[in-house]
């Protein structure tokens, strides 16, 4: 299994389209990144201290800007590097008739895809490392705050998340370069399956929450129509990789979010006197972040648990012939 591992590791680290998306993702997060900085620069001048402390580094990753903050950035395109790195795993082997040769060595089934699959985990967490410090480097740079144990703690929780949601659309991939045998239908049907979950579910639970729930006043809903739709919505994103990553991810990068969507806590705090929304702003503690992220981690992990399983089953009862 180690001898797989390496030999998958230098595949990975010398493909090109592997390469390539990693190259735009990166560019693409630094300029995220870069924006947010300046953003957090001029805040910080202008006297914002109090209000951003506890979490001005972690504004980097989760800011708005001209871009996508990087947890959204990440949930939508973060699988294309899951999706590229096995979507060919083995069903490229069978092609070749490499696999027949591998198999017929003391090599067992497990060994071949628990090497594959191990090495496309260490790949995805050695780029979000990379990923993670250079935007942290860029952050020091860029916008002078220096991060607190306590957001450094924050961050490695996200690294774990996304390592664990990228290695659920990983197990997929190579679910699907099982069952295809051609390495052309196995990306179709990731690619597309990838577009339902990250663009057409969120909208499709927005539809669905509106028609459960229809507003008295469209231009100003009240609290409970508010509430019903957001469990609506949080229905819907518990059943998506995508939104339990959102969930999970919003909540432990940003202190002050208790949960649920924008619109949804705008209405709960001009719910709250003056004092409670003052108290509102203070944010959460790292554990108390941590008990309302792990219902969405654990759900994610069992996902990506499930594609393995999957993958696992399926190869060893495939029938493999030599060519």
């Amino acid at each position: 299994m180690k001898a797989i591992v390496r030999k998958e590791l230098a595949d990975h680290f010398g493909s090109a389209r592997f390469l390539i998306i990693v190259s735009l993702i990166f560019m693409i997060a630094f300029l995220g990144a870069h924006l947010a900085s300046q953003g957090i620069r001029e805040a910080l001048t202008a006297g914002g201290q109090e209000y951003l402390a506890g979490r001005s580094f972690l504004l980097i990753f989760t800011a708005t800007g001209a871009f996508f903050p990087l947890t959204v950035f990440l949930a939508l395109f973060g699988p294309l590097v899951g999706l590229v790195l096995g979507f060919d795993a083995i069903n490229r082997e069978r092609a070749q008739g490499t696999l027949s040769k591998i198999l017929s060595q003391p090599i067992y089934r497990d060994e071949v895809i628990l090497g594959k699959y191990l090495a496309g985990l260490v790949t995805v967490a050695i780029t979000l490392s990379a990923l993670l410090i250079l935007l942290g480097a860029l952050g020091l740079i860029g916008a002078g705050v220096v991060p607190t144990p306590e957001e450094l703690a924050r961050l490695f929780v996200f690294w774990a998340l996304s390592l664990v949601y990228i290695g659920f659309w990983l197990g997929l991939s190579i679910v699907f370069s099982i069952i295809f045998r051609s390495v052309a239908t196995s990306a179709l049907a990731a690619a597309a399956l990838w577009i339902l979950i990250a663009f057409f579910l969120p909208v499709l639970g927005q539809a669905l929450a509106q028609a459960v729930t229809p507003a008295v006043d469209a231009q100003r809903p009240t609290y409970e129509e508010l509430a019903k739709r957001e469990m609506v919505n949080q229905v819907v994103a518990k059943a998506s990789p995508t939104g339990l990553f959102n969930q999970a991810a919003q909540v432990i990068l940003d202190p002050t979010n208790r949960g649920g969507s924008e619109a949804f806590q705008v209405a709960v705090s001009s719910r709250v006197n003056r004092l409670l929304l003052t108290h509102f702003r203070g944010g959460l503690s790292l554990s108390q972040s941590l008990g309302l992220m792990a219902p969405e981690f654990l759900i994610l992990a069992g996902f990506a648990l499930s594609t393995f399983i999957l993958a696992y089953l399926t190869f060893s009862r495939q029938e493999v012939r030599s060519i």
